[in-house]
């Protein structure tokens, strides 16, 4: 049966686990599981590059023949018991394959990528490198024992590995040279980043020019500026205000009774009876 270290090291790292692992290294949940997802393709990625470096396939080899054949347990005690301490063996092994400065940069890209401390993606990372330290020694030692043994089998997970592994990730250790193992693939998950990135960014400026020629357009195509039909608006809107509140005059109240026709008698003068 083929082996998928990437599958094998994640069923190890339960979520259970890994809720231990977050209380242990101060993170919450989501936190500490987006680390160990993204820690785990990507130390394996180191891993394959200095598999493939003169001398660190043999060096790898040492590390996982040397390594405690109950390390597995040993780690998921340290972790349920909330010993973070622990967890620094497994980064001091991971500097002594890759160099202090590979290290540091998984530690910064990891904590850039989940937005943990970096304290705490350092010890996520302990934690994760023992764990693949150790799921690589349970396996078939014909598979592990020897340089070309070791190099071999983590040549056959650069696809496993590069479709675990976030895009955001490949871009961002791209320059670094510890994706090197994954040949192309690396480079193709670094460049579908860039790519997603790209896209984004000439679809919001499409969007700006498109909604600039659409108010040029209206303007240009009434023969007059913007301004000019915005004003002739507000004047018609104006004069039409003005002649409403003119007709609502209210007409003047009629009070009081109608005055009766006033009649004019003609009274004799005196002495003007006969």
């Amino acid at each position: 049966m083929a082996i998928n270290l990437v599958s094998l090291i994640s069923q190890v790292l339960t979520p259970q686990l890994v809720g231990s692992l977050a209380r242990a290294v101060g993170v919450n949940e989501a936190v500490a599981q987006k680390l160990v997802a993204a820690a785990i393709p990507t130390i394996l990625a180191a891993l394959a590059t200095t598999a493939a470096a003169p001398g660190g396939a043999q060096k790898l080899a040492d590390t996982v023949s040397n390594s405690d054949p109950d390390l597995l347990s040993k780690l998921t005690g340290a972790i349920g018991g909330g010993n973070a301490g622990a967890l620094g063996e497994g980064a001091n092994m991971l500097s002594g394959l890759l160099g202090g400065s590979g290290l540091s940069s998984i530690v910064g890209a990891l904590s850039q990528f989940a937005g943990a401390p970096q304290g705490a993606a350092q010890s996520v990372v302990g934690a994760v490198a023992q764990t693949a330290v150790g799921t690589i020694g349970q396996q078939d030692p014909s598979n592990w024992s020897d340089a070309s043994s070791i190099a071999a089998m983590l040549a056959s997970q650069k696809s496993a590995i590069s479709a675990a592994l976030p895009p955001e990730l490949s871009k961002a250790l791209g320059a670094t040279g510890l994706l090197a193992g994954l040949g192309g693939l690396g480079a193709a998950a670094a460049q579908t980043a860039s790519s997603t990135v790209s896209s984004a960014t000439s679809s919001a400026a499409a969007a700006t020019s498109a909604a600039a020629n659409r108010v040029q357009g209206a303007s240009s195509s009434s023969g007059f500026p913007m301004w000019a039909i915005i004003l002739l608006i507000v004047i018609v809107l104006a004069a039409i205000w003005w002649f409403m509140t003119q007709n609502k005059h209210p007409e003047p109240a009629k009070t009081g009774m109608l005055q009766a026709p006033v009649e004019t008698v003609l009274l004799p003068m005196p002495g003007s009876w006969t």
